[in-house]
């Protein structure tokens, strides 16, 4: 598998042969934003939680942005937030967060440069932090094979509590991306890693192909040592959605 390399292309990267799957990142890879915190947003704007959960998920985020995020203490805080949502109100909400909110934020050729892959053979496989009914709607935007997220319980119809697993953080994308590859009968040096956090290091360096967008400092000088693709899109200009519903 080879695809065009860059040190500060801003097209996404062409493959010469597709490849066997692609892991896909989302906050700051697929857009400029943290899709749990434009979804803890939303539900404040609609009285479903404190203000206090709104500014805790910004300071993750920030932690999340350096590399240094404690994702199993995020996690176990926001499931006891949103205990007493249900999960149907909650993927009602997750929609509607990514019409106004997600959708309008993507990068300008993400979609066109996915549905391309996709469309060339290439299964797409979200990887993300983020609760998987947040990042749910997206997936099936991208018209994705899967969705890989930290594994949750749901009794009675509300979130209670993370499930078996590691997280899907750090080390975690690598295990859950492992394990689907293993599933599926994929080679990882078969497999593309799309990701821009030196938190995603271990997915990317573990990938046959590896695609970094907008790198800080170490992961930049990482992305140069290794020969990655570097990609910088330009920021999306801020529009309002149509709340009717998607179109493509």
């Amino acid at each position: 598998m080879t695809s065009t390399n860059t040190e500060t292309q801003h097209a996404w990267p062409t493959y010469d042969r597709p490849p066997s799957v692609a892991f896909i990142d989302v906050d700051g890879t697929l857009l400029a934003e943290t899709t749990t915190f434009l979804f803890a947003r939303i539900l404040l704007q609609r009285g479903l939680i404190r203000r206090s959960f709104l500014l805790r998920a910004l300071y993750h985020g920030l932690q999340h942005r350096f590399g240094r995020l404690d994702y199993g203490t995020l996690i176990g805080y926001g499931l006891k937030n949103i205990a007493s949502i249900p999960v149907v109100e909650l993927e009602r909400i997750a929609y509607e967060n990514f019409v106004e909110h997600v959708r309008p934020r993507l990068y300008p050729g993400v979609v066109d440069h996915f549905n391309a892959i996709r469309m060339a053979g290439t299964p797409l496989v979200l990887v993300s932090s983020s609760p998987g009914l947040v990042i749910e709607p997206l997936s099936i935007y991208l018209n994705c094979a899967d969705t890989l997220t930290t594994k949750v319980v749901i009794n009675r119809g509300r979130l209670v509590g993370m499930g078996t697993g590691p997280p899907c953080y750090g080390e975690g994308k690598l295990f859950w991306a492992e394990e689907w590859a293993a599933q599926h009968g994929i080679a990882m040096s078969d497999a593309v890693a799309y990701a821009d956090n030196w938190s995603d290091r271990s997915l990317l360096e573990r990938a046959g192909r590896a695609v970094v967008v907008h790198p800080r400092s170490r992961l930049l000088r990482l992305a140069k040592e290794r020969g990655w693709d570097v990609v910088r899109p330009p920021r999306p200009a801020r529009r309002r959605a149509n709340p009717r519903g998607v179109s493509r």
